[in-house]
């Protein structure tokens, strides 16, 4: 709107200097001041043209660019929209991530109090075998006692029986 009443003053101002013009052309000697004033506002309006038409170019560029920009927008929002879908998503891959390493750390824990237990079994597994060692070897040496008391008996049975078949004799 703008735009137009700029480039309808400049081919008025363009139009009135041309007749100006003729006018100063008409008046001969006396008009020649009035051509000089004529010519500098069709240069005015000239210029006012072209400088209208530079306005329209640059708000025609400013058109695009903010219609660049708003699809750019656009597609910031989307793109936004997607990062904030990826982020809960990624959040919720880590919820479970962290669950799975909860449980994972859960089943550590068992078996570890598992092992520890194993550890206390053998333990006493070995404490075991270390008694049932130690009454073997005193089992062992009751029994050698045994046999050399028994050996002693026997000895002494021959000897008693040898006494017994002197004597009756």
């Amino acid at each position: 709107m703008i735009m137009t009443t700029v480039s309808e003053l400049a081919d008025q101002s363009n139009l009135l200097a041309l007749n100006a013009a003729i006018e100063a052309a008409q008046a001969g000697e006396q008009g020649k001041s009035f051509a000089v004033v004529a010519q500098h506002v069709r240069e005015l309006a000239e210029r006012s043209k072209a400088a209208a038409q530079q306005v329209r170019d640059i708000l025609a560029e400013i058109q695009k660019a903010t219609n660049a920009a708003v699809m750019v927008t656009e597609e910031d929002g989307k793109g936004v929209e997607q990062g904030v879908t990826l982020a809960a998503q990624a959040g919720q891959i880590i919820h479970r991530i962290a669950h799975e390493v909860e449980n994972g750390a859960q089943a550590n824990i068992q078996m570890a109090a598992a092992a520890q237990q194993q550890m206390a079994g053998m333990e006493q597994i070995r404490q075991a075998m270390a008694n049932i060692q130690q009454a073997t070897a005193q089992a062992l040496a009751s029994t050698r006692q045994a046999e050399r008391a028994a050996q002693d008996l026997h000895a002494l049975a021959q000897k008693l029986q040898q006494t017994v078949v002197i004597y009756r004799l």
